[in-house]
Order: structure tokens, then sequence, then C-alpha cells
């Protein structure tokens, strides 16, 4: 997933599948060993069939019979007279998306095997945690002209190990332009130099990155463990963790250990929802709903164990235009059910339910196939908005602007809540 440009995301994903065999072939794709000789660039005319077969799914396919009100016939032919330019893989790529964009929709956009989405939505829709690797370091974002800018680094993954940093603008790995698989294709364990801009430096310096081979699932449900830890502020001991996606059980069973038994012991919780990929919404909320309740059990032996069965201490949910899909369901529940406070930015608005369609020997086609309401309410082109709006500023790091505020806005609520007087609740 480009996150500004697509969110590869399925919201209810047993609603939605791999057509036309590409589940098969893509897990073929996605186990390959040995690395392959890439095959020949087509010309613009050989990418042809892979057009028609892109611009027919979208009509047979969308999610909207009428096709979000577009004229998707002209556009067609508009941009097929553009056709014969396009020379590269990489080129078609780009140009199959800004066709894709006139359909104003999210979960929309057009993937090859050089990017990890090609394998991340494949792994989501399967509930895959093991097939369909690839080489990768552990970056997010959107491709902007040649440079790739960096929206996050996962937790522990090679990119952070690096120093690499959210606003990074990576230029090239090993001298040629960078994807975020492609480029390190037969390359796991070997150091990869990346050469990148920080903030408004113009100079451009490298780093050397050793990518690893993996499912990218896998990768991003380790980072969301790694990501938990305990914040000291004011006085309080305040949990924090990133739930990088939603993508399914795993995830869920995840988070619910690390606040039953890691993070329950704190004063309060920073749940950080911003960046990543959705999923499946179902169930997330339910450790914080749930009576937060000891259990304590004592053997003849004399060992002893005391498990929690649920969370309940104060809350503050981070979110930003990266929040997206399933992640913004959470955070309207978490909200409209006044159970946390939410700090950042609006969230990104893009709330259908998508299916995967193959295109071709190396290309994936995400595509909005179900429409989507919350309480009536369409949360696609709206989003949900923060309690406490707080620009992104220095994301990520150790003054990230975000996560200040949501220090802050705990150190507030459980004041209060130590100040309230017995008998009586405090407002939250």
């Amino acid at each position: 997933m480009k996150w500004g440009r697509r969110s590869f995301v399925t919201v209810i994903v047993a609603a939605v599948c791999l057509v036309s065999g590409a589940a098969a072939a893509l897990a073929d794709r996605g186990e390959r060993q040995d690395p392959q000789p890439p095959a020949a660039q087509p010309s613009g005319e050989g990418y042809r069939a892979n057009f028609e077969q892109v611009w027919r799914t979208v009509r047979d396919r969308f999610h909207d019979p009428n096709l979000n009100g577009v004229n998707w016939a002209k556009i067609a032919e508009t941009f097929r007279a553009k056709l014969p330019d396009i020379k590269t893989k990489a080129e078609f790529e780009a140009f199959i998306n800004r066709m894709l964009a006139e359909l104003h929709a999210s979960h929309t956009g057009y993937s090859t095997d050089d990017d990890v989405e090609f394998y991340m939505l494949p792994s989501v829709m399967r509930q895959d945690m093991t097939g369909h690797r690839t080489e990768h370091i552990g970056v997010m974002g959107a491709q902007e002209g040649d440079e790739f800018v960096v929206a996050a680094v996962l937790d522990g993954g090679p990119a952070e190990v690096a120093g690499l940093q959210s606003g990074d603008r990576i230029v090239s790995a090993d001298g040629t332009p960078f994807r975020t698989a492609g480029s390190f294709r037969g390359k796991d364990g070997r150091p990869v130099a990346v050469a990148f801009r920080r903030g408004r430096d113009v100079a451009v310096h490298t780093v050397m990155v050793i990518p690893v081979r993996q499912n990218i699932l896998q990768a991003y449900l380790d980072a969301t463990e790694k990501s938990a830890r305990i914040i000291s502020v004011s006085g309080k001991r305040i949990g924090y963790i990133h739930l990088w996606t939603m993508a399914n059980d795993a995830f869920r069973t995840t988070l619910e250990r690390v606040l039953e038994r890691r993070l329950h012991d704190t004063d309060g919780l920073i749940l950080d929802l911003r960046d990543g990929y959705g999923g499946s919404p179902w169930n997330y909320a339910d450790v914080f709903f749930r009576p937060d309740v000891s259990w304590e059990q004592q053997s003849r032996s004399g060992g002893g164990a005391t498990r929690y069965t649920g969370y309940g201490k104060p809350m503050v949910v981070l979110i930003n235009q990266g929040t997206r899909s399933a992640k913004e369901f959470l955070s309207y529940e978490l909200k409209t059910k006044h159970r946390a406070t939410l700090v950042g930015t609006r969230t990104a608005g893009a709330f259908l339910g998508a299916g995967a369609f193959e295109i071709g020997r190396d290309g994936l086609l995400e595509l909005p196939i179900l429409g989507l309401k919350v309480d009536g309410q369409l949360l696609e082109g709206n989003g949900v908005a923060p309690d406490v709006n707080v620009p992104a500023r220095n994301s990520y790091t150790d003054r990230d602007a975000q996560v200040l505020a949501g220090e802050q806005a705990l150190a507030e609520m459980t004041k209060v809540r130590a100040q309230a007087p017995a008998g009586r609740h405090a407002a939250l």
C-alpha cells in the first residue's frame, strides 16, 4: 500500500475474496525462493491487454453501478490514446493509478510485484501469516515524483534499525529507483545502500539497510508487539501500543494479551492507530469494554498466577490521515461510546469493502466491491474527527506532537480520576 495513494485494505475480510484464480497464482509468486530474471519490458502496446482487463473489471465489479457518476468509457478513451507512450512497468503502474483516481474512491489501486501491497493484500484476504513472502525493509509511504516519502517505519524493522524516519524522502536503493519490494528482490540479509534526503536538507545521505524476506502480515504483527512500552509522565505510568493493522485475529489476540499482561498495571493507555493497514473490525473494542476483573489462581505446589479480563483505564487514541478502513470503525466505536479521547487529525475517510483481482502476470487490482455505512452514516469521504486536533509534527520521534498531546491528555484524565470523590466516577 502506498498510504497517500491507496489503502489496500478490506474492511470486512469475510465478505471479500480473491477472484479469477488470483489466490493460487499469487501464492506461487510470493513463495518463489530464488530470484528470477526480470521479464522483458513490453511497449505500451504490450500493456494493452492489462489495460483493458483493468477497465473491464472496474466496469463490472465496482461497488457502485453508476461508477460514482463518472463516464468510465470516456475516461478509458482518454487514457487508451496515451497508452503507446508507456515504456516500463513502473510507468504503467503510475498510469493506471492516474486513471483509477478518476473514480474518487478509496480502496482503489493497482500494484505490481515490485510493491509490498502485491503480497500484503492476498495475505489479508486469505488470513495467511506464512506465505506470500517477499524481501522488504519495513517502510510505508507514497511515491512523489522520483522519490518515495516515508510515512512510517515498522518497530524493530530493518529501516528503523538503520535509522530511517517518517518524513525521509528515499531517492534510490543500490543506485536504482526505490520500490518497497522490487529494490530488495534476492537481497535478503545483504546490505543495500539506501539514499535519502531528510527534512529541508537538500543533501543526500546514505545508510546501509539489511532487508528481510518474510510474510508482510507477520512483519506487521511483530512490529505491533515490539511497539508496546510504558512511558513515565508526571509520575504516571502510561502504556503505549501501535496497532499497525487489524488484518486478522492474530492482531486482536496480540493486542489483548499485551493489554491484559504487560500494560495492565498502567494508569492509562495510548492506542496508536495512525498509518498502517485496516482489516477486519470485529471484536477489537471488546477488551476495552469488558469488566476489568482479576483472576488469581494458586496451586498446591505454591505456584500462582494472576490474569485480567480486560483493560479499564483511561484511553487516548491517536489518529491521522493514514488511519483508514477498519481502524476508522474502531476509532468511531471508541469515540461514540465515550471510551476514549481521540487525538490527532481527521481519519482518511477510506471506508469501503475491497476485493482483489489479478491483472496479467505481475499486477494486482484492488477495487471496492462493497459500500458501507456505520449508524447510517458514510465514513467514506468523511472520516472520523478527533476530539483534540493536533497536527502531525516530528511523527514517530521522541518529539512526536501527537504522542505528547496524548500523554498530556492522559495525565489530566488520571489526575481527575484520582481526585474524584469516593463513591463517584470521574468524567473521562
